[in-house]
């Protein structure tokens, strides 16, 4: 058994030795990189986030509000399409990820739920815990 191994071992080195005498370094592919301190490109993506923060933070008050109105009137379609609005702004708020988790769960698609009430409970919503007590309880009955 001793012998197999160290046979089997000598092998793996001889072929591995040779694969890197047939594929040398020379023939590495360089993947381009970024070059992490180029003042000008970084300087460029932070007056551009500057510029457009005002902007988005304004569409995320307003998705937002559409939201709570939407999920106040029982408009679940509309809930998940202005909180999506609102989360692509780049802005976020623990409260638009359980309203969308309700949406969800009044559609009947639990599994989105689940994780937008994982998501608001991270957030700080604490009613989110509930959510997801009651998302567990329906899955489990619907199997």
């Amino acid at each position: 058994m001793k012998k197999k191994v160290m046979t089997l071992a000598l092998m793996c080195l001889t072929v591995l030795s040779g694969k890197a005498q047939f594929y040398g370094y020379e023939q590495s592919i360089q993947l381009p990189t970024m070059d992490l301190y180029d003042n000008a490109t970084m300087e460029m993506a932070l007056r551009a986030a500057r510029e457009t923060a005002p902007r988005r933070q304004q569409a995320f008050e307003f998705y937002g509000d559409q939201a709570y109105d939407a999920y106040c009137n029982n408009r679940w379609a509309d809930v998940i399409n202005n909180v999506n609005s609102a989360l692509n702004t780049g802005y976020y708020n623990g409260k638009l990820y359980f309203f969308r988790g309700y949406a969800y769960e009044s559609l009947g698609y639990y599994k989105n739920a689940k994780k937008d009430y994982k998501l608001a409970r991270k957030n700080g919503v604490f009613e989110a815990n509930a959510a997801l007590d009651r998302i567990k309880q329906k899955m489990k009955a619907k199997r």
